[in-house]
């Protein structure tokens, strides 16, 4: 771009040349309808930019050549410099585009019919005058630049030192609604033929819009979920504990298999309770044999008829010690009492392990009778009653949930085995009863009432800054 009053080095390419000397009715034509097919295959407003600037000297000579996009606000906004001739970037800060925008408002403020016309000085104030004797020749025309419905899209101004001929300016009219209507193709819709908005307003205006936009969608109502770890367990389940205090010799079933009402299911050491059996057998026959004896010498001496009561009430309970160590021997071998399938750790956890009264050892359990158990972490607890929806996600098939209905609810969170408190949830499974895996894993999707999809995302948040806060 020219930078001083040295105007060579502005002058096009084409006019170095010679090639853009005024041109007969016939060969303008020809022209002036090259131009008109080249301006509306341009693919970028960029591209066309270059073409107007620089390739018009095909057809009217001329000295320099400047595109102004037309800015928002009236005649009185600031235009906007977008191409020179001979340029290939535009640098808005330099003293001629400085300049040169000046000129163009001035020419917008002292013109506001905007038509094809060349610039009288007169009209122009003094300074913007100085200016143009020290960077431009003596002629200029400004050629506006509009669409379809005659909305000012911008200005081209050409400068030379001759005037502009009548049939020169006749082909310039034409060849400026070619440019306008290329020009209107790269503008939205919805700004063709309203005034442009500078770019402080368009981001001001884009920012408004989305912030409404965001607002607006932070209020709408979506139901409320949590995710929590899950697992399916038995519904209503057999505890099978140890009846007495022992020692686990032998695990007679395997884990997960189905077991027959009365089937033995384990046995603890009973080596203690056969030798207490056979010393109670023992002393029921010592004091038998004596009851004998003395029944015998009663006949014979009446004195010892005493002994016999004595040595009966002690045989009776000797006889009451055998049955009840036989029986806490028969005790020693647990049996199922009702059909279902045996749920237990690995059996060599349990062999040689002592147990005390009521310890759990395993479980039976009928597979076809099966619910959800879900942990719900507290800070993760959300407002939930018996009906609420879930879906359960296995980890063996994530890709097909399984519905299920919450049946009831903790009161209060409960430690889990794992650490951490955690809210304990059950739920049904939807549809017929069939059997599912017990023991398999997965996470719940538990569904609450309908909330603001703002209260969805800070809900955690606002919990954290409020327990720290204390608000």
């Amino acid at each position: 771009m020219s930078q001083g009053p040295d105007r060579a080095q502005a002058r096009p390419p084409a006019q170095e040349d010679g090639a853009a000397k005024s041109a007969g009715p016939a060969e303008g034509l020809v022209r002036l309808i090259a131009l008109e097919r080249q301006a509306r295959r341009c693919e970028s407003r960029q591209e066309l930019a270059f073409t107007m600037v620089n390739w018009t000297h095909r057809l009217i000579p001329y000295y320099q050549a400047l595109f102004f996009r037309r800015g928002g606000g009236g005649n009185g906004a600031s235009p906007v410099l977008e191409a020179v001739s001979a340029v290939a970037t535009v640098d808005g800060n330099t003293p001629f585009a400085l300049w040169a925008r000046d000129f163009c408002r001035s020419i917008l403020q002292r013109y506001p019919e905007v038509k094809l016309q060349q610039i009288d000085p007169g009209r122009l104030d003094k300074a913007t005058v100085a200016g143009w004797q020290q960077w431009w020749p003596a002629q200029v025309l400004l050629c506006p630049l509009r669409g379809r419905n005659q909305a000012l899209l911008g200005l081209l101004l050409l400068a030379r030192e001759e005037p502009f001929l009548p049939q020169e300016l006749s082909l310039l009219e034409v060849l400026s609604d070619a440019y306008g209507h290329a020009l209107a193709a790269f503008q939205s819709e919805a700004r063709r033929g309203l005034p442009a908005l500078s770019t402080k307003k368009r981001r001001t205006v884009g920012l408004t819009v989305a912030a409404t936009l965001l607002a607006l969608l932070l209020l709408v109502r979506i139901p409320e979920s949590v995710l929590a770890p899950a697992e399916i367990v038995p519904r209503d389940p057999l505890i099978v504990s140890s009846p007495v205090r022992g020692q686990i010799r032998d695990i007679d079933v395997q884990p997960y298999q189905m077991v027959r009402r009365g089937q033995l299911l384990f046995h603890l050491d009973d080596t203690e309770m056969v030798n207490q059996l056979a010393l109670a057998q023992k002393n029921l026959q010592v004091v038998q044999a004596e009851y004998l004896r003395a029944e015998q010498k009663a006949f014979s001496d009446p004195l010892s008829k005493a002994d016999l009561e004595v040595l009966r009430v002690q045989a009776e309970e000797k006889a009451l010690i055998v049955d009840y160590t036989r029986q806490e021997l028969e005790r020693q071998k647990i049996s199922a009492a009702q059909d279902g399938m045996a749920l237990f750790s690995d059996r060599n956890d349990w062999i040689g392990r002592p147990v005390a009264i009521g310890e759990k050892v395993m479980t039976l359990a009928d597979p076809t009778r099966a619910e959800i158990r879900i942990m719900m972490p507290v800070d993760d607890a959300i407002a939930l009653e018996p009906g609420a929806a879930v879906r359960l996600f296995l980890r063996t098939d994530p890709l097909n949930p399984v519905a299920a209905t919450i049946s009831r609810t903790s009161f209060k969170a409960e430690e889990q085995p794992g650490g951490g408190l955690s809210f304990v949830l059950k739920a049904t499974f939807d549809g017929p009863e069939q059997e599912r895996r017990i023991g398999l894993q997965g996470t719940a999707k538990v569904y609450g009432g309908r909330v603001s999809l703002f209260y969805y995302i800070f809900r955690k948040p606002l919990s954290v800054i409020r327990r720290e806060v204390g608000l």
